[in-house]
Formats: C-alpha cells, sequence, structure tokens
C-alpha cells in the first residue's frame, strides 16, 4: 500500500464540520494535525490523517445524532460532483458501479459492489488496510448512499440488510432511517433487493454522465505525468473547486510540483494558468446550464466564485449573455458559436 497517498480534507473541514457546527481549526488542533494550514491552500492528508480529524468531530460535535444528521444533509445539500455519478444513471445498480470508480476522490474510502445471491450489496472500507475505518464512518456511508438513492429514484428504497462495527445504541441511531436494524458487522455494507437494485432513476441524465464521467477520469490521473500539463491542471481544478479552490498554489500542491514549474510548463504549452481555469469555468458552466436544472448560485458555488454576480460577469464574458439568459436560449434553437458578441 502507498502510505504517501493523500486525500482532500475538504468533506471534513470545509462540509462536515460546517454542518456539525464544528470549529475546522479547533478540529484539526484537536487532531494533532494544527501545523495544515487551513484557509491558505487546500488540505491533504493520508489515511490516518483523514480519520484522526473524523474520530475528533465525533468527539467535539454538539449532537448525538451527528452520523445520521451528517448523512442526511449531506446527501441533500451541497452539490458535490462526484455524487453525479449515482444520479446521472439509469438504475440502482448502474449508479451504484459508478461511484464506486470515483470514490476514492472524497476521502480514503473503498465501495465494493457485487450480488450476493438475489441481493446487491454494498460495501465500504478504508483504502489502508492497516488503518482501519471507524464504525461512525462506516455508518455515514450507509446513511448517505440510501438517501442519495431515495433522492435519484424519489422512491423509499429501504435496504433488506445492513451492518457496521458499532455499537446497538450507535446501529439502534440509524435503524429507523435505514428501515432496517444494521447487525454487528466486521464490513460495514448495505444489500437492496433484487427489485430495488433494477429500480429506475428520475434523475437520468446521460448527456450529462458523459461529461462527468471525463472530468472524473481526469481527477485519477491528474497526477500522472503521462498526460499534457493542461488536462492535469483541470483534472486538478475539477477536484478543488467544489472546495473553493481555484489558486495556482493550490493546484501546484494537488499535481505535486512548484507554481512556477506549473506556470513555465504550461508557457511550454502555449497556454497560462489563467486560460486554463477560464476554460475549465466556462466549459463545466454550459454544462451545468444546459444538462442540469441547478440555479445559478448553486453553479457558481461548485465553480469556486465568491457569489453569483462574479458568475455571471465572467459568462457575459465568454457568451456575451447572461446565464440564465443563455440557458433560455439553449431551450430553442440558437446561433451560439462560444465566441462573445
Amino acid at each position: 500500500m502507498d502510505t504517501s497517498r493523500t486525500f482532500s480534507l475538504f468533506m471534513a473541514t470545509d462540509v462536515a464540520c460546517r454542518i456539525l457546527g464544528v470549529d475546522p481549526k479547533v478540529m484539526l488542533e484537536t487532531a494533532g494535525l494544527g501545523t495544515l494550514p487551513y484557509g491558505r491552500t487546500e488540505l491533504r492528508g493520508t489515511a490516518q490523517q483523514y480519520f484522526d480529524c473524523w474520530n475528533t468531530m465525533e468527539v467535539l460535535s454538539p449532537r448525538p445524532d451527528y452520523v445520521l444528521h451528517l448523512g442526511i444533509t449531506i446527501s441533500r445539500g451541497p452539490v458535490i460532483p462526484v455524487f453525479f455519478t449515482l444520479s446521472c444513471a439509469p438504475d440502482v445498480e448502474t449508479g451504484l458501479m459508478r461511484l464506486a470508480q470515483f470514490k476514492s476522490l472524497l476521502g480514503p474510502t473503498l465501495m465494493r459492489v457485487f450480488r450476493d445471491g438475489t441481493l446487491l450489496r454494498l460495501e465500504f472500507d478504508s483504502v489502508d488496510a492497516r488503518v482501519p475505518m471507524p464504525p461512525s464512518f462506516g455508518a455515514l456511508q450507509l446513511v448517505v448512499a440510501v438517501e442519495k438513492i431515495r433522492g435519484a429514484a424519489a422512491h423509499l428504497v429501504c435496504p433488506v440488510a445492513a451492518g457496521f462495527d458499532g455499537p446497538e445504541e450507535e446501529r439502534r441511531m440509524i435503524a429507523g432511517h435505514l428501515g432496517v436494524m444494521p447487525e454487528r458487522s466486521h464490513a460495514a455494507y448495505v444489500a437492496f433487493s433484487a427489485e430495488d437494485a433494477k429500480r429506475r432513476f428520475i434523475s437520468e441524465n446521460p448527456a450529462l454522465w458523459a461529461d462527468i464521467e471525463a472530468d472524473l477520469k481526469l481527477q485519477m490521473v491528474a497526477q500522472s505525468d503521462r498526460w499534457p500539463i493542461a488536462e492535469r491542471v483541470r483534472g486538478a481544478l475539477v477536484d478543488l473547486m467544489p472546495a473553493g479552490r481555484t489558486g495556482a498554489e493550490d493546484v501546484a500542491i494537488a499535481l505535486g510540483i512548484s507554481r512556477s514549474t506549473l506556470q513555465r510548463r504550461l508557457r511550454e504549452d502555449g497556454t497560462s494558468y489563467q486560460e486554463v481555469l477560464d476554460a475549465t469555468r466556462r466549459d463545466m458552466a454550459i454544462r451545468y446550464l444546459t444538462k442540469t436544472t441547478l440555479r445559478a448560485d448553486e453553479i457558481a458555488n461548485v465553480l469556486a466564485y465568491r457569489d453569483a454576480n462574479s458568475f455571471s460577469r465572467s459568462f457575459r464574458k465568454w457568451t456575451g449573455q447572461a446565464p440564465v439568459a443563455f440557458r433560455q436560449g439553449m431551450e430553442r434553437p440558437t446561433t451560439w458559436t462560444g465566441e462573445a458578441e
């Protein structure tokens, strides 16, 4: 196992802490990670550091039902591109198989999807066998998975079995939401009936999936020098933007190179960091405006703009139109060519 592999701490510091009302700086300090430059650049940590953050949030959380509250809020709250792998799919099984490919982009978690007799079984585990996944973190995965499936299917899908390595009190805490009492098991898992495995999603969106899949694959290979530097930058940006990070320094850290090396290599390829950033934002903005129902302010947030007005100014510069007008124009024949008028 590559113990040097790191994972974005965004889901812990920027999502979970905010939802639970925990000060991220206090959480990092309590977890022994106070030296990390929170607020100045993207934070990444090993599997052990990631789970240390989770264990610390568990202690600091003011809510006894923090797992259930956090899981439901994550599922219904912030737009996280990785979850489009599930919602864009035609059915439950296809969506879970797609999500399993890219789950590690959200943290040090392996996700396995397989048939267990007539049931569809979904298991979660640590990416590092030497660093066990906290039981409550496994419980969170179950809540998020079930809630996401229900949202995409517009149906109260209930698993037929579930389990994680937690005491009875913790298992009862999520039993009512899941619709089944989780058993005490080493593996964090949830199983669905054959009927629910094939249940159709009302959110199916094959056009958006084609684009999302390409972006997520770029994220997975961003660390490879075999790819052109501009493509690696785009992959890193897709990963960083939901965390509000678009700076060259953040991207350089994500790619494991210095900022000066990043800028030099982009110049050698005939482009610049700002050009790649603008092109990435423009392409993603057009995609979300034409292939989703996300509001302009939600898109602005995904693309790491300060607010919807800043996003609108940039979009006008790229296309000559405001985002809402562009979306309305794409719903009827248009002559837009990609150039600002």
